[in-house]
């Protein structure tokens, strides 16, 4: 028996008022079909528009047709294809936005966090922000499971709102913040490990590789920590730790710029703080 509280009882009525998460979806796959012929990808903007259009119907169409209990699992889809999306758009080479974050970067304490080599004796330390920032993958399954599993079915609901919001504001600027990711530009010491081949081998399958501004993984994984955390405290702790290593694995293993993974916290926790408002208790 589903221990997703309201879950069955919303499946039978087959509840096809969209929630608030599938509005954001929805919302966000039509603005990106829309200003996809603005971007400067003449031979893909047919293709991302039309994929765009169909992510979004779909949205629409598993809301008529399925229970809440499934739609809340298809939030996964809509937050992979989000990602994935913008950067189909992406054919000019990085420019003068790419140049500002490497200046930031090199800019006082942002050069010395994110350049500081392999902690000397302490390679150790670069291996536990390696994992940490590995764990970034199944965050949000884990997280979603705990409120799954544990809240209602507005905690759920303010979940992937949060998620989903953290995650768009993300992606979204892809295609007009054209930059790559430090790590492919730098010549800065890296502690080599089997962790470190390991991040970079599962970056080379599943990544666009492509740097986001601000880094949707570190804004999903505070995101995924508060709403864990509005659900049962000791869960959240956890993965509001878990969190923060992601933050500074990102930067520590050069795959994102300090600002990224600055900005992104607060883009986690202003798209947590506005879950709260649209989705209330």
């Amino acid at each position: 028996m589903s221990r997703f509280s309201g879950g069955l009882h919303l499946k039978k009525r087959r509840h096809t008022a969209l929630f608030t998460f599938e509005i954001i979806a929805f919302a966000y796959f039509v603005t990106l079909a829309a200003l996809a012929p603005l971007a400067a990808a003449p031979g893909r903007r047919v293709r991302v528009c039309a994929a765009a259009l169909g992510a979004a119907a779909i949205v629409l169409g598993a809301a008529r047709v399925l229970g809440a209990d499934v739609r809340v699992w298809l939030a996964h889809v809509y937050l992979i294809v989000g990602y994935w999306l913008p950067a189909q758009l992406v054919t000019r080479p990085p420019g003068g936005f790419e140049a500002w974050l490497r200046r930031a970067e090199s800019f006082g304490s942002f050069g010395r966090f994110g350049t500081f080599g392999s902690f000397g004796s302490f390679g150790w330390v670069r291996d536990v922000f390696e994992l940490a920032y590995l764990c970034c993958y199944p965050v949000v399954p884990a997280a979603f499971l705990a409120v799954y599993l544990n809240g209602s079915i507005g905690d759920v609901n303010r979940f992937w709102t949060a998620v989903l919001a953290a995650g768009y504001v993300c992606y979204f600027s892809l295609p007009w913040l054209v930059s790559r990711p430090p790590r492919l530009l730098e010549q800065a010491i890296v502690h080599d490990s089997r962790v470190r081949r390991l991040n970079l081998r599962v970056l080379d399958r599943f990544s666009h590789g492509w740097n986001t501004f601000p880094s949707g993984h570190v804004a999903v994984a505070c995101a995924a920590a508060l709403s864990v955390m509005a659900v049962t405290a000791v869960l959240g702790i956890a993965f509001l730790i878990v969190a923060l290593g992601i933050a500074i694995g990102s930067v520590t293993g050069r795959y994102h710029y300090v600002i990224d993974a600055a900005m992104a916290a607060l883009v986690g926790t202003g798209a947590w703080a506005l879950a709260g408002t649209l989705v209330p208790g």
